[in-house]
């Protein structure tokens, strides 16, 4: 799948195009194909300070929580969502 990552942390971090795996739905999940999606303040505190946050994953990392899209697989154990589902 495209996915925009981060291969570096600081102030001039450019995110890149690129292609990585498609992430399964495991139990308690839900795999969302996503429309529309953006890096909120927080994705821009971890893009410029890196590990100085404790939250902030390995470099290179994929950043942005805020989405849109359809549900295209449910995990075990999930009931409020199915197939085709707006979230």
């Amino acid at each position: 799948m495209k996915a925009m990552l981060i291969n570096a942390y600081g102030e001039d971090a450019k995110f890149e195009a690129s292609e990585i795996g498609t992430p399964n739905a495991g139990a308690g999940q839900i795999l969302v194909k996503i429309a529309a999606s953006s890096v909120n303040t927080v994705g821009t505190m971890i893009r410029k300070m890196g590990k100085e946050l404790p939250l902030s994953p390995d470099a290179p990392a994929l950043l942005g929580m805020d989405f849109a899209g359809t549900v295209e697989k449910v995990g075990e154990g999930v009931e409020n969502f199915n197939i085709g589902d707006e979230v």
